[in-house]
C-alpha cells in the first residue's frame, strides 16, 4: 500500500514538473499588454484601482491562468460585502467572475484543446474604495503567446459615484444595500458607453461621493469629494498594497489623454444642498473650481457635465456653472446632459440605485451626445 501512494505522488510530482516546464508567464508590464484605467506596477504586480481597471491583449494559445494578488485587508474579509471582484472577458465573454479571497489566487481562464484567438480583458469590476487588487502573473502554454491589445482611436473618462461604480446594478431589489459581489462597472451606462463608441476608458468613482459633499442624512459630508482625489491614481478606505494606499501617488496624467470627460456628480451634494440656496450655491461654486481642476489636467477634452438618474434637483445648477464657467473663461468645449430618472417600470436595484436596463438607456443617450460632438 506504501508502495503504490510512493508511486501515485511520484507520478503527480513528474506531472506538476511537466506541466510547468510546458508554460510560458508573462509580467503584466507595458510589453505585454495595453492598460486599461488608473493602475500602478510595483515589484512586477500590477495593481488595479478605480473600477474596471486593468489590461487587455491578444492571445493565441490554448491554456491561459492568471494570478492575482489581494490587498492587505484580504485575509481579514470574512463576507463578500468588501471583497474585490474580478473578471476576465474573451472576445467579449465574460470567462471568469471571482472574487480574490486570498492573498494570492490563481484562476484558469480557459484550457482548450486547438488555440483560443482573440482579445483578452482582465478588469476589476467592483471600486477602489473597498478594496483593490493586483495582477501578478499571466500565464499560457508553452506555444502560447499574449501581446498588448491596440490602442483605440477614441479615449473617454468618467468621473462620478455610486451610479458609475455599478452600485448593486446585479442585485435588483431595492432594499438591500451595498456589497462589492454585486458591483459590476460593466453593467454601467458608462462602459456601456465606451462599448458603444468602441473607445478606450478611464473611471474615477467612488460611491456615495460629491463635489461639495457626500451622502449625508444631516450634516455636511466634505471629505467624500471627487476633487480631492482627481489627481491621484486610486482610493481606498484603509486597505493597502505594500504598505501604501492609491491615493499616495500622483496620477500622471500623459498616461491617459482622454478625448471626451463625463461627469456624472450632484446626486450625493442633493442629500445636503436639498433646497437650500446657500448650500446649492456652494455646489455651483464648487462645480465651477471642479471643472478649472480638471481643464488644467486635460487642455483639449470635450467635457460633458451630466446628472438625473437618480434625480436631478441639481441640474439646473449645473446649467448655470457651466455658462459661468464658459464666460468666465473662454472655454466652448463644456455642455451639459440631462438623463431621465430612472423608473419602477425599468426595476430598481439595491438602494434604489439603477438597473442595467436603465443604465444600457442613459448609455444610449450618452453615446449620441458625444456623437454630435464629434
Amino acid at each position: 500500500m506504501k508502495k503504490t501512494i510512493k508511486v501515485i505522488a511520484t507520478a503527480l510530482l513528474l506531472i506538476t514538473t511537466f506541466s510547468s516546464m510546458w508554460a510560458k508567464d508573462y509580467l503584466p508590464s507595458a510589453e505585454n499588454v495595453k492598460f486599461l484605467g488608473r493602475t500602478h506596477t510595483e515589484n512586477d504586480v500590477l495593481w488595479t484601482f478605480f473600477s474596471s481597471s486593468g489590461v487587455a491583449f491578444n492571445v493565441n494559445a490554448k491554456r491561459l491562468d492568471v494570478t492575482f494578488a489581494g490587498d492587505s485587508g484580504t485575509p481579514q474579509r470574512k463576507d463578500n460585502g468588501s471583497l474585490a471582484r474580478v473578471a476576465v472577458f474573451v472576445n467579449g465573454e465574460r470567462k471568469l467572475d471571482q472574487l480574490i479571497m486570498k492573498q494570492e489566487v490563481t484562476f484558469t481562464v480557459f484550457d482548450e484543446a486547438a488555440p483560443v484567438k482573440g482579445e483578452v480583458k482582465i478588469i476589476k469590476i467592483s471600486e477602489s474604495a473597498n478594496s483593490i487588487a493586483g495582477i501578478k502573473n499571466i500565464s499560457v502554454d508553452d506555444e502560447g503567446t499574449i501581446s498588448p491589445a491596440s490602442q483605440k482611436s477614441l479615449k473617454i473618462e468618467f468621473i462620478g459615484d455610486s451610479i458609475t461604480c455599478g452600485y448593486g446594478v446585479d442585485d435588483e431589489d431595492r432594499n438591500h444595500h451595498f456589497a462589492t459581489s454585486t458591483e459590476d462597472n460593466t453593467k454601467t451606462y458608462a462602459y456601456k458607453t465606451a462599448q458603444a463608441l468602441d473607445a478606450d476608458y478611464s473611471m474615477v468613482s467612488v460611491s456615495g461621493w460629491g463635489i461639495v459633499s457626500g451622502y449625508t442624512n444631516a450634516q455636511k459630508n466634505p471629505d467624500s469629494v471627487l476633487p480631492k482625489i482627481y489627481e491621484k491614481t486610486g482610493y481606498t478606505y484603509g486597505n493597502k498594497f505594500n504598505g501604501k494606499q492609491p491615493q499616495s501617488l500622483t496620477w500622471d496624467f500623459n498616461r491617459f489623454v482622454p478625448d471626451f470627460i463625463v461627469i456624472n456628480l450632484g446626486t450625493n451634494d442633493a442629500s445636503w444642498t436639498k433646497k437650500d440656496d446657500k448650500k446649492v450655491e456652494e455646489y455651483k461654486k464648487a462645480y465651477i473650481a471642479f471643472l478649472k481642476q480638471i481643464r488644467a489636467k486635460n487642455p483639449k477634452a470635450q467635457i460633458i457635465c451630466s446628472l438625473g438618474i437618480m434625480g436631478g434637483d441639481l441640474f439646473p445648477t449645473i446649467e448655470e456653472a457651466v455658462k459661468i464657467y464658459s464666460a468666465e473663461t473662454g472655454d466652448g468645449k463644456v455642455s451639459t446632459l440631462r438623463f431621465a430618472n430612472q423608473s419602477m417600470a425599468d426595476g430598481i436595484a439595491a438602494d434604489w440605485h439603477p438597473t442595467e436596463k436603465t443604465h444600457a438607456k442613459a448609455a444610449n443617450l450618452l453615446v449620441q451626445k458625444i456623437k454630435s460632438l464629434q
